[in-house]
């Protein structure tokens, strides 16, 4: 087997010194993209090196590595019976999976609320060979035993899968999907038959909807739903774990205690992949809510600040936010022009890049999405701008994600349909919402001041009317002033003006921000 101990170049942030707790944590870590017999994908073995890396720079002494070929039955299982025989009671385990995901109808009646059985795909399974690969595949009725065992040495378990399983898309984008899709009863027959008598699926252990008392799950979306690789600050990536490792740097520590709970991972995580993911989807956790209020999952170290990048620090009990260039964000767009030759400004070429083609008027995102349309070489400069501002907010957001409610919650809202949404302030003194529309016009919806309401009306419900594409509802809080980028919004300011103004006076300060994406379409 060749996976052991990586061994990674320090970044920007260095994790050090990490805390004792870090020293009782190890890590089986698989991202698969290259499959024998179904299709490939592009973004897991990124996934697994990023986590991988972070895990290394935080002081986790054994992380096991297992990627593409090397990720095989018998590699998996001796890394996860390495790791349980080294670790002591009270020890964390983190199991990471990135690659495809399938699922058939469930091996013990019973077992499963939606009674199908979940298994993760290895690169030697053949959906047309079953005989011959079967064995190529974890089911999750064996990871459940997995971690049952681990329990009962008073071990816990962090399982982040990021995988899907099945259900369709209501929006064509180009990322691959991480899921085999089966159509062949006679195929799922045989498979059943073959796992019935495998290791792993006894009938002496619990029932896998019974989620251990010791194991935390992290799955990217709901099992009815599919999980497309999306691109992350220009690679293919799974959302969730590109979520998690920011997680495992720090990001998700709000109190700047150096543990992270259930509850700041839960707020940090499903923030965060629904930004990045572009509404695409939202992780679910398991059990449902935290065991308790104080529940800790894992320990952090500090997070050593550059002092270029960061403003005076204030006390504010949290982690010091650092400017938003320092955690990569450049004000050019990649984009790739058709059928003109304008050349819109602050634009750049590369790969996983916008697209924008002047005869049909479309505007595409690196994930495929139409983000807007009728744009003409008149209005292209704003969609351009949008997109800059958006990657300028996101990095903000990536320090400390806000909270913001919308009801419905889709991934897409048709052509007279009502959006309401609500905006939560916390514990800041000001708080400035508005809405990036598809056309890159910034509509004032609300702002705060000192506590107090400015808007007599401030708007919490949105009709999908044409123009149609994707709008982003965006929600600032703050202790620092943001009156006058809010009257400012109110008399009428382009993104590039606005992106000015915010960086001037929230970059690498204290503030929280939710990006709530919003794709339309016509019915």
């Amino acid at each position: 087997m060749r996976s052991g101990l990586r061994t990674f170049a320090l970044g920007l942030f260095v994790m050090a010194p990490a805390l004792a707790a870090a020293a009782n944590s190890s890590a089986l870590v698989i991202g698969i993209n290259d499959y024998t017999a179904v299709a490939s994908l592009d973004g897991a073995t990124n996934d697994a090196h990023d986590i991988a890396d972070v895990l290394s720079r935080n002081g986790t002494p054994r992380v096991l590595v297992l990627t593409n070929s090397d990720a095989t039955k018998a590699n998996i299982v001796n890394a996860w019976n390495t790791l349980l025989d080294e670790a002591q009671s009270g020890d964390t385990i983190f199991v990471t999976y990135a690659g495809h995901g399938a699922q058939l109808k469930e091996l013990k009646p019973g077992d499963e609320r939606d009674g199908l059985d979940e298994f993760w795909v290895l690169p030697g399974f053949d959906p047309k060979n079953i005989r011959e690969t079967w064995r190529e595949s974890v089911f999750d009725n064996e990871l459940h035993q997995w971690f049952t065992e681990a329990g009962r040495k008073g071990v816990k378990v962090v399982l982040v899968s990021d995988s899907c399983h099945s259900g369709g898309m209501d929006r064509t984008v180009r990322g691959k999907k991480r899921f085999v899709e089966f159509g062949n009863s006679r195929v799922l027959g045989e498979l059943l038959a073959m796992v019935g008598g495998s290791a792993g699926t006894h009938t002496d252990i619990q029932p896998e909807s019974r989620t251990p008392d010791n194991v935390t799950m992290l799955a990217a979306t709901a099992e009815a739903l599919p999980v497309p690789e999306v691109v992350i600050e220009g690679k293919s990536r799974g959302a969730l774990s590109w979520a998690f490792a920011r997680a495992l740097e720090g990001k998700a520590d709000r109190d700047n205690d150096g543990l992270v709970t259930r509850i700041e991972l839960e707020d940090y995580v499903l923030s965060t992949v629904r930004m990045r993911s572009e509404a695409l989807q939202s992780p679910v956790f398991t059990p449902v809510a935290a065991r308790s209020a104080d529940e800790h999952l894992f320990a952090v170290g500090e997070m050593e600040v550059v002092a270029s990048a960061a403003r005076p620090i204030t006390k504010t009990g949290r982690r010091p936010m650092v400017r938003a260039r320092e955690l990569g964000f450049d004000p050019v767009l990649p984009l790739v022009v058709t059928g003109t030759h304008v050349v819109p400004d602050n634009i750049e070429g590369g790969e996983n890049a916008y697209e924008w083609d002047a005869r049909t008027g479309q505007f595409k995102s690196p994930n495929g999405d139409i983000v807007a349309e009728k744009v003409s070489a008149f209005t292209v400069n704003d969609i351009v701008s949008k997109f800059i501002l958006l990657d300028f907010l996101k990095a903000v957001a990536s320090q400390n994600p806000g909270k913001a409610m919308i009801s419905p919650e889709k991934q897409l809202y048709l052509s007279g349909e009502h959006i309401k949404f609500d905006a939560l302030r916390g514990d800041y003194r000001n708080m400035l919402v508005f809405n990036l529309a598809n056309t890159g016009e910034v509509q004032l919806l609300d702002l705060v001041v000192d506590g107090r309401p400015q808007l007599k009306s401030p708007l919490r419900e949105m009709k999908v009317v044409e123009p149609y594409g994707s709008d982003h509802l965006v929600v600032i809080s703050s202790n620092e002033t943001l009156e006058a980028v809010g009257r400012a919004v109110e008399r009428g300011i382009n993104p590039k003006d606005l992106l000015a103004a915010l960086s001037q006076r929230i970059d690498g300060t204290d503030a929280a921000i939710a990006i709530l994406p919003l794709y339309t379409r016509s019915r």
